[in-house]
């Protein structure tokens, strides 16, 4: 699982697990990422904000490459 924060309103990922700052987590599979950003949640509560579909996006592929990244260096 993937730690999202949330730090000034900006959204990010958080591989290490230690940025301060409201988080959530997410899975890394294709799936969760899709619908993380296809969600039309008003507030992700863990999270303390709304962020526009376009920071999900951002974070989404930010996860989906480091994930890639990952894979290739383990194969």
């Amino acid at each position: 699982m993937i730690r999202l924060v949330s730090i000034g309103g900006v959204l990010k990922p958080d591989f290490q697990g230690r940025s301060p700052g409201r988080g959530g987590y997410l899975h890394p599979d294709a799936r969760c990422l899709e619908g993380f950003v296809r969600s039309k949640r008003k507030e992700f509560r863990s999270l303390g904000c709304a962020p526009a579909r376009e920071d999900r996006e951002r974070a989404a592929a930010l996860i989906a490459a480091a994930c890639l990244d990952h894979k290739a260096l383990v194969e």
